[in-house]
Formats: structure tokens, sequence, C-alpha cells
């Protein structure tokens, strides 16, 4: 049978699922106006496009109104329907420009890898086997699992084959997820004492994420308030802003104290450096300028709101400054 409310213990019914009429009538009540988009397309956008979910959560990047002695009330300040769906459909291009991005850094992260390795006169093979054997036990046997799951695909099975157990580095290199290549990556700065490519490491783990989050389709830029990092900028990267025209000391700062930001940025910066076609470069710039010109195409909308405006110019200015198109 059907399950019924009272099936339920209420702890679990807090918040019932709502009509996305339903949901424009709430957020009325909350403030946010419709004067850009009707209430009937709002409907329409919520019922065919997105869900309440996922647009109402760029509402997080809006201040609320105060009452009389400055405590915040449940009401949003110059925030119409229009601003939530234009960031979703923003956050909807960015994804799709940066997942590019990432697959490009990891063809190339494999490229660089495998060079450095030709540069050190290494056995391609030995080098496998010492980076299995450095591992625990448990960590070794989860890297051999994840190699024996190419035998069950139709795109590597052949590979796996024919070289398994015994896998070159260029082989090994292309049957394992991005995280694994990363930790051999590292493995291998640490053999050539490359302080370089330790650096490139610990921003591309970093670049992982903003992959994950885009082939998951999470949200980016529904929250863009400074103090989320975990971390410091890397050194390196700062060096590359600070050398930006128009781009202030403490705009800098404060962007790059937002973690989405950060590794946002991190990718723009590991692009440059690692991938060395001027072909694929100048693609990713096409795409970038692209998705540039959407995110800037309705810039008055936030002029009420500085959080959102400041990230979105600095975001303009490394991509201007990072990415020419020739």
């Amino acid at each position: 049978r059907f399950l019924m409310e009272s099936d339920y213990p209420m702890s679990t019914l807090t918040k019932p699922m709502k009509s996305s009429q339903d949901l424009v009538e709430h957020m009325k009540r909350k403030g946010i106006t419709f004067n850009i988009v009707s209430p009937e397309d709002a409907v329409q956008y919520m019922e065919k496009n997105n869900n309440y979910f996922r647009v109402a959560s760029y509402r997080k990047n809006y201040n609320k109104r105060l009452d009389s002695k400055q405590n915040p009330i449940d009401e949003y300040v110059n925030l119409d329907f229009g601003y939530l769906q234009d960031l979703a459909i923003i956050d909807m291009e960015l994804r799709y420009t940066f997942i590019q991005l990432t697959l490009d850094i990891e063809h190339f992260a494999k490229m660089d890898l495998l060079g450095e390795i030709e540069r050190h006169n290494e056995d391609g093979y030995k080098i496998v086997s010492d980076f299995l054997n450095a591992q625990k036990t448990d960590r070794k046997q989860h890297i051999q699992s994840e190699l024996r799951q190419n035998q069950n695909s139709y795109y590597t099975k052949d590979v796996y084959n024919k070289y398994n157990p015994d896998f070159p580095a260029w082989v090994f290199l292309e049957l394992l997820p991005f995280g694994t290549i990363l930790d051999f990556y590292l493995f291998c700065a640490k053999r050539f004492n490359s302080k370089s490519m330790c650096d490139r490491f610990y921003i591309m783990i970093r670049c992982k994420n903003v992959r994950n989050a885009c082939a998951h389709n999470d949200c980016f830029i529904n929250d863009f308030h400074t103090g989320t990092a975990p971390y410091k900028p890397k050194y390196p990267v700062i060096q590359k802003l600070a050398v930006i025209p128009s781009l202030s000391s403490d705009s800098r700062k404060r962007r790059m104290q937002n973690e989405r930001m950060q590794e946002l940025i991190y990718v723009l910066y590991i692009h440059n450096e690692i991938v060395t076609s001027k072909g694929v470069h100048n693609k990713a710039a096409q795409k970038l300028h692209a998705f540039k010109d959407r995110m800037m195409r309705h810039a008055d909308y936030y002029n009420t709101n500085q959080l959102i405006a400041a990230n979105f110019n600095f975001l303009k200015l490394v991509i201007d400054n990072w990415f020419s198109i020739v």
C-alpha cells in the first residue's frame, strides 16, 4: 500500500513536499519578488527546468532585512526570482566549462608525469612496482582493486589483460582514477626531489574536487561568502594573481578566502601551467570567454549585491588575463 503521513513519525515530516505554486507563494512571503520572471513562468521553470531546492540555494548570497534592533528577519533584501534563475543558469554553464578544463588537466598531468619519468631515466615498470610496494597493505589492495575493475570494461579490458600483473607507467596511468594518479604523481615528485611537482600536486588535488563537483552536478556559486576556505591559497597562485592589472591586494585576498572560488582559480592556474598544447589551451580560452560573457550578461542584476558582483568581476579579470584567444 501507499504510505501516508500517519505511517511516519512526526519528526520526519518537518518539511512536507510543496507544489511549485505553493513554493512561489512561500518565496513571496520571504520577500522574493517576481518582476523579471512572472509567478506563472517561475512555476513552469521549477516544474520543467530546475527544482526549488537548487534555485533557492542561491539566496544564501543575499542579506536578510533587519528589524528595529538590527536583528535579521526571515525576509530577503533586493532579491528577485529572475536573479536566482540567472545564477542557476550561470552555475550550469560554469560546470559545463570547468569539467572540460579539469579533463584537460588530468590528461596533461599524465603527460607531465611521463615526461618526468623519461627525463629521470626511470624504468617504467620498476617505478610502478616501487610505488605499489611503498603503499600500506590496505591502500595497495585498494589500488589493485581499482586496476581489476578494468577487466570488466569494454574500453580498457584488452589493455588490462595484456599487461596484468606487470603494468608499465604509461599503461598504469590509463587504468587508474584521477585520485590514485595524483598519489603516483606525488610519489614521483618526492622520488625526483621536485618542488615544482609537489606544488602542482597540492593544487591538482583541489582541481580534482572541482572535477568531481562538476560531474555530480553540484552547485558552485550558491555561497560566495569569505572565510569558507580551510587553507591559505598556494603561494605560486597568489604570485600569478598579484601581477594582474587593476586587481587590488584586498580584492584578491577576500575572493581567495572563499573555498569554491579558490578551487576554481586553481583550475585556471594549473591549466596554464601544464597544458602544453596551444590548440587545447585556445579551445579552453574560447569556452571560458563564452562562459564569462554569459556570466556578465545581466551584471546589472547584481548592482545592489556587492558579494556577487565582486566575485563575478574577480573571475572575469582572471579569465581575461590568463586566457587570451589566439
